[in-house]
């Protein structure tokens, strides 16, 4: 049935012995498709060769036009050798005859290891994978191939491709595939034609803590709000509504370092620009986007930024990490705990043996309890509003003086503290000055600690 079903196939098209054996592939295995194609074709010379000397004068015959069938269109040299020594003729066809499903595609995959080593030379790496698009053309043909001899058992060219190109490319890079999250990853769109190799690089990812010690930068970029990132008179043409960020100060170092396209900031929420981040700093992980350079000398580089930034920004703990941290970064956001400073104002003067009698009040009214505060009205036009549930921890207050305090609040990750502290007009509820009984104002907030 198979041998029926291969010459039928050449009485009609030459195709490869690559292709020949894509065709039958999920038939047999540990063995590639070459090896698969070479064997049928060599079986049905064989056999039929066997007919030809078996003295049966219908398989006799039978046997020649098979054996002239694989000499001449399917340009096999055993069955062309067979036929030469046994005194039998033949007509030698052009053996350079493009194959009607690859075009020749196979016969000539050095053309795409070369132009891949090539594009690989500058680029530090562990492990690789092969991708590849082929163009309609090569899809429908092989297609319609496949339902007009009713093949079933055939692999798509774009796996058989990508098999090929990856271990002769394996052998010239002495490096291993990798099919989970590989480092390079080689895309080749083809046709009949023309190639073209992109290169796609596992971006890099970076933990790290940061401190701030200055107030008035923001975490990551803001976009300019007249011209939203185009550029305008009012933000100089950067398109920033702020010049300076956290971000902008520690990743040049990494870009340079590892030579990548760009970088991506993720942090452990974000402290208003107005608030320094002190203590052991926040968590954040730098997304290094294509980077040609992997192994980085991170102590150097934190070094370097520490001392570029001295007095603004100040960076510790840098370890190597994955995407996966990232989203467990983000997602364990409302789980963390922080401890604040607050310098607070109030409206009404209180002398300090009242300021102590409130404090418990406070911490009776907030330890351990929570509350509810509906999306504030200074960030309202960018953020859902919703009713957020928070759990308050501890409290300390210290008395300056009559109307200025100080307090330490250790709360759930995501508490709104001015708001905590002013009541935001009732969307904060309960809130300190509920509690004081006069309007309280946070003059400045500093981060002292985050607990993950």
């Amino acid at each position: 049935m198979i041998f029926d079903k291969v010459l039928e196939i050449y009485q009609k098209y030459y195709i490869c012995i690559h292709c020949l054996g894509r065709m039958f592939s999920l038939l047999g295995s540990y063995t590639t498709n070459y090896e698969r194609g070479n064997s049928l074709l060599l079986s049905l010379t064989m056999e039929n060769h066997s007919n030809y000397l078996s003295g049966d004068s219908v398989l006799h015959k039978e046997s020649i036009i098979n054996l002239k069938l694989l000499a001449e269109n399917a340009h096999y040299y055993p069955s062309q050798k067979v036929l030469s020594d046994e005194g039998l003729n033949f007509v030698k066809n052009d053996s350079n005859e493009v194959c009607y499903l690859c075009h020749n595609i196979f016969s000539d995959i050095q053309k795409y290891i070369k132009k891949s080593t090539q594009i690989l030379e500058e680029i530090e790496f562990n492990n690789f994978l092969i991708g590849s698009r082929p163009k309609a053309q090569i899809i429908n043909q092989e297609d319609k191939f496949k339902t007009e001899f009713n093949l079933l058992e055939a692999e798509s060219f774009k796996s058989h491709f990508n098999r090929v190109v990856g271990k002769e490319l394996m052998k010239h890079l002495n490096k291993p595939p990798e099919f989970n999250s590989p480092e390079v990853l080689l895309i080749i769109s083809l046709d009949f034609e023309n190639f073209n190799v992109e290169l796609k690089l596992k971006s890099i990812y970076i933990y790290g803590r940061y401190n701030k010690s200055i107030r008035g930068i923001p975490q990551t970029h803001w976009l300019c709000k007249k011209c939203m990132g185009n550029g305008c008179e009012l933000c100089n043409y950067t398109g920033k509504q702020y010049l300076t960020t956290v971000e902008d100060l520690i990743s040049p170092e990494f870009i340079i370092a590892s030579k990548a396209n760009d970088s991506k900031f993720h942090g452990a929420g974000r402290e208003d620009i107005d608030v320094r981040m002190l203590g052991s700093g926040r968590p954040f992980i730098l997304e290094l986007r294509n980077p040609k350079i992997r192994n980085l000398d991170l102590i150097k580089i934190e070094r370097f930024v520490n001392k570029k930034n001295r007095k603004r920004i100040r960076i510790n703990n840098l370890r190597y990490t994955s995407k996966k941290e990232v989203i467990e970064l983000k997602s364990s956001a409302k789980d963390t705990k922080k401890v604040y400073k607050a310098i607070v104002k109030a409206e009404s003067k209180i002398d300090k043996e009242k300021f102590g009698y409130i404090i418990l009040k406070l911490k009776d009214s907030f330890e351990n309890q929570e509350i509810h505060q509906r999306t504030p009205n200074r960030v309202s036009h960018r953020r859902a509003d919703k009713i957020r549930k928070k759990m308050i921890y501890q409290i300390n207050g210290k008395y300056i003086k009559p109307n200025l305090f100080e307090f330490i609040i250790e709360t759930q990750g995501g508490t709104y503290i001015k708001e905590l502290i002013s009541g935001d007009e009732g969307r904060t509820t309960p809130s300190f000055s509920e509690i004081f009984k006069t309007k309280l104002i946070c003059k400045s907030l500093d981060v002292l600690e985050i607990s993950l």
